[in-house]
């Protein structure tokens, strides 16, 4: 699979997105929370309509046939006709978006109910002390971002395949991503992890295609 990102420019993205992010929870989510609550709740209705259209797209591909999601399906079978039919190496592509959508809707889930954050809409209701992680109770999954896995997951494989197109494939990722924090359904760093998540994601299994012999 063609790749514009390198292992020099991902450990460079981690040591910058995961201190980034820490650094977030201590001190910045809240007060940006709250000053995207107090300035742009105007733009909710796009956003909630935005994620609603893609939720039913996804849903719709994620519907099971035989047993698996119908978009799983397609993928796979898209890349064994194209890597062992038509022996076209590029197909690795088809696996490399399997793998990475599964994985980041996956792994957000596993550490949702792992690191248990309240939402922003605790933050902005009765209010809490310190970081919210770790909570009780109810809208405790803030961390990370699920939607945001989901749709970066979808976009960002293509992004890095077809770089003359990188800018309009991740249009709609990044609109879903920027509506979790205007619709107050995320922190900046439950987001911007999900991100990282799935770029990391996409360079692990992306060294699938490099470590097949050039000659095939």
């Amino acid at each position: 699979m063609p790749s514009t990102m390198t292992l020099r420019q991902f450990l460079l993205f981690t040591a910058i997105s995961l201190p980034a992010c820490v650094l977030l929870i201590l001190f910045l989510d809240q007060p940006l929370a709250g000053f995207i609550h107090g300035h742009f709740t105007w733009s909710a209705p796009f956003f909630g309509a935005l994620t609603a259209a893609a939720d039913r797209t996804h849903d719709a591909l994620m519907t099971h046939l035989l047993g698996l999601p119908v978009i799983f399906l397609v993928l796979g079978l898209a890349f064994a006709v194209g890597r062992y039919g038509l022996k076209r190496r590029g197909a690795t592509l088809f696996l490399v978006l399997l793998l990475t959508h599964e994985f980041s809707m996956v792994l957000a889930r596993v550490l949702k109910g792992a690191v248990h954050r309240l939402r922003p809409e605790v933050q902005f209701g009765s209010g809490y002390a310190g970081t919210g992680l770790w909570a009780t109770g109810p809208h405790n999954d803030s961390f990370p971002s699920y939607h945001t896995a989901v749709y970066f997951s979808l976009f960002w494989p293509l992004a890095l395949a077809f770089p003359r197109f990188r800018v309009p494939l991740l249009v709609l990722p990044s609109l879903i991503g920027l509506g979790r924090l205007v619709l107050g359904a995320h922190y900046l760093s439950d987001v911007w992890f999900s991100l990282w998540l799935v770029v990391a994601l996409t360079f692990l299994f992306g060294l699938l295609e490099k470590q097949r012999p050039s000659a095939l």
